[in-house]
């Protein structure tokens, strides 16, 4: 086991470290799809372009689901996962010696308490219940015994669900009651995640194999993971256009299919030449109509395409 040193670290050098348990890049896709959610509560009794107000609790929506709730879930996961990191990852604050496993304990016990007390603000039972259950997800994500992570079918969907779908729903009830389109588009939204992650997997083999992590891309091989990565993505997002066809979007279905088009060229060249250049090539090209989809299904489920 990895043991932290218990030298002194600077305190500037301290609080980055803290910040950086977090992961702050992790932020950005949750708190983004709460503000989808909230476009997705509809333009008319749910969230107003024009309101101060809304953007505000939208903001703090985002608060709850990115910073806080993704804070807490990386935290909890870096604490767990330290022996892992010190093979994968050794810059990480723990493994670095940079926070005592006792200070990453504290980290994720804060930012566990403020998702949960910051949820309250809203005075919304369902966002506090969405709240307690990401944290809950996160947990057993993490912590052994349960460990989601160790089981390669289980991972991802998990994260895609907390990350993506119970996001969008948190951004969602701010403004007003859920709609099953809404749930629906969600779900798809986090399906099309567990896709992106199953390729996370990827880059971590080697201290997954080491550590008896029985990752998908331990078990099965490269290719084959990129091949049901691939097919989670593009059938999610082929759901998405049969939606947008069978509700009457059609402009929204095209742009949805270029969408789904656009990346298959570097989805095959990283299948063929499964490289480290191939998968940034492939995150780079990919991630913006995986946003482009996002937030155009935001803004059909609202009604603005009406």
């Amino acid at each position: 086991m990895i043991t932290t040193s218990e030298k002194q670290v600077p305190l500037g050098k301290k609080i980055r470290a803290h910040i950086e348990l977090a992961d702050p890049v992790t932020w950005i896709s949750p708190a983004i799809v709460t503000l989808f959610g909230a476009l997705a509560s509809g333009q008319e009794a749910g969230f107003q372009w024009t309101s101060g107000r809304d953007w505000a609790m939208a903001l703090l929506g985002a608060l709850v689901c990115g910073p806080l709730g993704t804070g807490f879930s990386q935290s909890i996961n870096d604490y767990f996962d330290r022996d892992i990191d010190a093979i994968n990852d050794p810059e990480r604050p723990i493994p670095a010696g940079l926070i005592t496993l006792s200070e990453a304990r504290l980290n994720w016990i804060v930012l566990g308490s403020a998702t949960f007390l910051v949820s309250l603000i809203f005075g919304n039972p369902l966002i506090s219940l969405l709240a307690v259950l990401g944290i809950i997800l996160s947990v057993l994500y993490s912590m052994p015994p349960v460990k989601l992570k160790k089981h390669f079918f289980l991972g991802p969907p998990a994260v895609g669900l907390g990350y993506v779908g119970m996001s969008w729903m948190v951004g969602h009830l701010i403004f007003a009651p859920l709609t099953w389109e809404s749930v629906l588009v969600a779900l798809i939204n986090g399906a099309l995640a567990s896709g992106m992650l199953f390729l996370n997997d990827i880059k971590s083999v080697e201290g997954d194999r080491l550590h008896g992590l029985q990752s998908l891309t331990v078990v099965i091989g490269v290719q084959k993971t990129l091949i049901i990565a691939f097919l989670t993505i593009n059938l999610s997002q082929v759901l998405l256009l049969a939606l947008a066809i069978l509700w009457g979007y059609y402009w929204v279905a095209a742009l949805i299919l270029f969408a789904i088009v656009a990346p298959i060229r570097n989805q095959v060249r990283l299948y063929y030449e499964p490289n480290q250049k191939n998968y940034l090539r492939y995150l780079v090209t990919s991630n913006p109509f995986v946003v482009l989809i996002q937030i155009v299904s935001a803004l059909m489920v609202g009604g603005y395409f009406g």
